[in-house]
C-alpha cells in the first residue's frame, strides 16, 4: 500500500526548471534514500511534497489527502494541505529549532499548539521521545547548549511527536561535524528498524547501502534510475548512476 504518490511533479524558479516530470511511490514501512548531485532537484522535490513549495504541476497523494497542483488556494485547499502536513514529519538541514525553549519544550510545542494535548500529556510523550533518541538527560538544556547532532535529534523527537504517517529528512547529517554525524543516523537506522515510512535525501552512502529498501538517483530534475540498494551500489543500468554511487 502506498503511503506517498506522485504523478507527474514539475516545479520551476524563474527560467530554471528544476523538476522536469517527477513520479513516484512510497509504501508503508519502505524506506526509500533519494540521491544525486548538488542541484539535481532532491530537496526541492522533498519540500514539494508537504506543499512547502508548491509543484507547478502533478498530482500529490499523501495518506487520504490528494492534492493537484496549481489551484486556488480556497478555504478547503489550505485545511488539505495542514492535514497533508501534520502527516509528515520534516527534519530539515538546519535544526530549526526554538532558541528560546527547552529540548523538552521544543518537542512539547507541536502537540500542545496544533493536536490541543493538555500539558502533562503532552510532557510525557516529550519526555518518551527524548528517551527514544538518548537525549533524556538534556530535556532541561537549551539548543544552544546541545552539539549539532544532539539538536538534529531533538528535531527527529519534535517531528516524531506529531505521530507522522511519513518522516522526510533533507540532507538531515549536512550541517554536523563528521564525529556527530553517526549519532544521527543510527537514531534514523533505529525508527527504520521499528517501520517507519522514511524518504531520505542524504549524501550518506553508508547509510544508504544499509538501510534503504530503494534508493532512487536523481539528477537534472529527472528520476535517472531506481532499484534495490544491492542493485543500484552494485549494479546500476546507467552509467550517470554508476558513476556517481560509486565514486569514492
Amino acid at each position: 500500500m502506498d503511503v506517498i504518490k506522485l504523478e507527474n511533479i514539475k516545479k520551476s524558479f524563474g527560467d530554471n526548471i528544476v523538476l522536469k516530470g517527477i513520479n513516484f511511490t512510497v509504501d508503508k514501512n519502505e524506506v526509500v534514500v533519494i540521491m544525486g548531485p548538488s542541484g539535481s532537484g532532491k530537496s526541492t522535490l522533498l519540500r514539494c511534497i508537504t506543499f512547502l513549495e508548491e509543484p507547478d504541476n502533478g498530482v500529490i497523494r499523501l495518506g487520504g489527502v490528494e492534492l493537484e497542483a496549481g489551484l486556488s488556494h480556497n478555504k478547503q485547499r489550505k485545511t488539505a494541505i495542514r492535514e497533508l502536513r501534520q502527516n509528515t514529519g520534516f527534519v530539515f538541514q538546519q535544526f530549526n529549532l526554538f532558541p528560546h525553549r527547552t529540548a523538552l519544550e521544543n518537542v512539547m510545542e507541536g502537540p500542545m499548539v496544533i493536536k490541543k494535548m493538555d500539558r502533562q500529556q503532552a510532557k510525557e510523550k516529550a519526555i518518551e521521545l527524548l528517551t527514544k533518541v538518548g537525549l533524556a538527560d538534556r530535556a532541561d538544556h537549551y539548543p544552544a547548549q546541545l552539539s549539532g547532532g544532539q539538536q538534529q535529534r531533538v528535531a527527529i523527537a519534535r517531528a516524531l511527536s506529531m505521530e507522522p504517517m511519513v518522516m522526510l529528512y533533507d540532507e538531515p547529517t549536512s550541517a554536523l561535524d563528521p564525529e556527530l554525524v553517526r549519532e544521527v543516523l543510527l537514531v534514523m537506522k533505529d525508527l527504520a528498524k521499528e517501520g517507519m515510512t522514511m524518504v531520505v535525501v542524504t549524501h550518506e552512502k553508508g547509510f544508504a547501502k544499509d538501510v534503504a529498501d530503494r534508493v532512487i538517483f536523481m539528477d537534472d530534475g529527472l528520476i535517472v534510475e531506481e532499484g534495490s540498494s544491492d542493485k543500484m551500489f552494485g549494479d546500476p543500468d546507467e552509467e550517470r548512476t554508476r558513476r556517481f554511487l560509486q565514486d569514492g
